[in-house]
């Protein structure tokens, strides 16, 4: 395939993804909230592997290879991200399959989506005594905190960094003929962001919602401020970084 195939898959993907938000909306909100859940027993077990493995020298490089996994079985179930259609639904509008109305819809119904799935597990693992086990000092809770005592400034330019990298992988798994070669490259992506401290809003709603519902020492306030310009900088950086550059790069030919 060439560059410019890759560019029409990724607009028809965007397209089929508005037109079932559009004519069945119930099964797209159900492939959002099932992405939220996803990224949230990831962004769990990641926390758990950071605090347990911090006396390696490795520690946080096995903890930030492992959240790629999550990304993986969201590209492989068919579930809807918020970040990656920030590239999805930038390039199908750009090649004017949807249009930015439409683009703009279907970025808040599967934010909303993401969250909902988000709040689920959290709820999923208060019942399993999974967070009152943890401890005050946990590396999740001063995650939390540090993510949301940083300046706006910074968690915008976080956040662009962010969804650049993890649309970035996206991107680079629709070149993929093979499924193992996919996850590799989604892994080894992803991990740039992670182990780089870079703030991705999905990933951030379950680490806060996490804290909120254990001990941590951040309130709902902190929360909204952190998510408000990180969820900014992942559109920055998934749209103006990835999508639009992928369509403009790659034009139509001309004969």
């Amino acid at each position: 395939m060439s560059d410019r195939s890759y560019v029409e898959k990724a607009a028809d993907s965007g397209l089929n993804k508005m037109l079932l938000l559009k004519n069945d909306p119930w099964r797209y909100t159900v492939r959002s909230v099932l992405a939220g859940m996803y990224l949230t027993i990831t962004v769990f077990t990641y926390w758990m592997l950071v605090h347990n493995l911090h006396e390696l020298v490795l520690g946080k490089v096995i903890a930030s290879l492992f959240f790629g996994v999550g990304l993986t079985i969201i590209v492989f179930t068919n579930a809807e991200l918020f970040t990656s259609n920030t590239m999805y639904l930038t390039v199908s509008s750009a090649e004017g399959k949807t249009n930015w109305l439409q683009t703009c819809v279907l970025w808040c119904a599967c934010y909303l989506g993401n969250l909902f799935g988000a709040l689920i597990v959290v709820g999923l693992l208060y019942g399993a005594g999974a967070i009152t086990a943890l401890a005050p000092d946990h590396a999740l809770y001063d995650g939390a905190a540090h993510k949301v005592h940083q300046s706006a400034q910074v968690i915008f330019f976080k956040g662009i960094l962010a969804n650049w990298i993890v649309c970035l992988a996206v991107r680079l798994a629709l070149r993929c003929k093979e499924d193992i070669a996919k996850i590799v490259v989604i892994i080894l992506v992803v991990f740039m962001f992670l182990y780089l401290g870079f703030e991705h809003s999905i990933a951030n709603m379950g680490t806060f919602a996490i804290s909120l519902a254990g001990q941590g020492s951040i309130g709902y306030a902190d929360a909204w401020h952190n998510l408000l310009y990180s969820t900014l900088g992942n559109m920055v950086g998934g749209a103006l970084l990835l999508g639009l550059p992928f369509a403009y790069i790659n034009p139509t030919e001309r004969h």
